[in-house]
């Protein structure tokens, strides 16, 4: 691939295209999990202006901005201790040109043009449907690759806002995701893993091989990475798959992790019924190959017992 710049660019956003034949807005299953549905957004034409995009994003997904923001200089302080000179970017910044999807023609300028926006978002299912419910129905597929193997029985419906959401962006042979988060009280509950599926699941439909991800430097965020089988990309390794970082949205105190796509899971499919009731699910037949998490602090060990008063041992403090 030639590095002249003007090339690079437009080979990149060439690549960046094949993301645009996905649906927006269209709800999709995860087979095995019948509580959620993901949605692939874009906020790239919402509203008027780029700062009406972004409230939108802001209003709908509140956590993922909360998640990056807090603690970080904002763009109004910054350009005020500037005093209106030449600054470099906010977190704010980033997170708004990255969801809003804001392209650049500039060869010296940062292009985030071609993004979405992938959220999971709680699934509603009807527990005592009437008869004739019309939301008691089967359904149809929005894209032959994304969802269940068959038509989601019933209809797709939610209720709630997102629980979690990621930005991705194709690539030349991969998948970007830079930015992640979940709502503070869903953490721990298996949403973000609900989430890497989806994800996967697009980047299959786009025949792409792996996932580009962008970690805070935190231990804990990198040991949960490295749970849902992510690995540390080495210079030499992004070198030899030829993704320079000025390729993605690299931010400082971050860590670059990639994740080749394991083959799709294998399912069957179980319908339940009851009554007027009835839902077509997934049981998985080959087994979720899991990591232990890395060691984040050392084990705790166990303090010295003391001896019991009165079998010989002086009380504690006593001379």
């Amino acid at each position: 691939m030639s590095t002249t710049k003007g090339e690079r660019r437009e080979w990149l956003a060439r690549s960046r295209e094949a993301i645009n034949q996905l649906p927006l807005n269209e709800l999709f299953e995860l087979p095995g999990r019948p509580h959620v549905v993901y949605q692939i957004r874009s906020y790239a034409n919402t509203g008027s202006s780029l700062a009406e995009a972004a409230s939108q994003a802001r209003s709908d997904m509140p956590f993922l901005f909360k998640a990056f923001e807090t603690g970080q200089i904002g763009p109004k302080r910054m350009a005020k201790m500037h005093g209106g000179k030449p600054r470099v970017a906010t977190i704010h910044e980033y997170l708004d040109w990255t969801i809003t999807a804001q392209s650049s023609t500039e060869d010296d300028e940062l292009d985030f043009g071609g993004f979405r926006v992938v959220v999971i978002l709680p699934r509603y299912v009807s527990p005592w449907p009437y008869p004739g419910d019309p939301g008691n129905c089967e359904g149809k597929k929005a894209h032959p690759d994304l969802g269940g193997p068959l038509p989601p029985f019933p209809l797709l419906q939610t209720h709630g806002r997102p629980m979690c959401a990621a930005t991705i962006r194709s690539g030349p042979g991969y998948l970007e995701v830079p930015f992640v988060a979940t709502q503070e009280h869903k953490r721990g509950k298996g949403y973000c893993r609900c989430l890497v599926e989806a994800i996967e699941e697009i980047a299959r439909a786009l025949k792409l091989e792996k996932l580009m991800l962008c970690s805070t430097n935190d231990p804990i965020v990198k040991s949960t990475w490295h749970h849902l089988n992510f690995d540390f990309a080495s210079e030499e390794e992004m070198e030899a798959w030829d993704i320079p970082h000025a390729d993605l949205v690299y931010l400082q105190n971050t860590t670059q992790m990639h994740k080749v796509l394991p083959p799709p899971g294998q399912y069957r499919p179980i319908v339940i019924k009851h009554k007027d009731f009835k839902q077509r699910t997934y049981a998985r037949l080959d087994p979720v190959v899991k990591r232990p998490r890395l060691h984040t602090a050392p084990p705790k060990k166990n303090p010295p017992k003391k001896p019991a008063m009165g079998k010989g041992s002086p009380p504690a403090g006593a001379a």
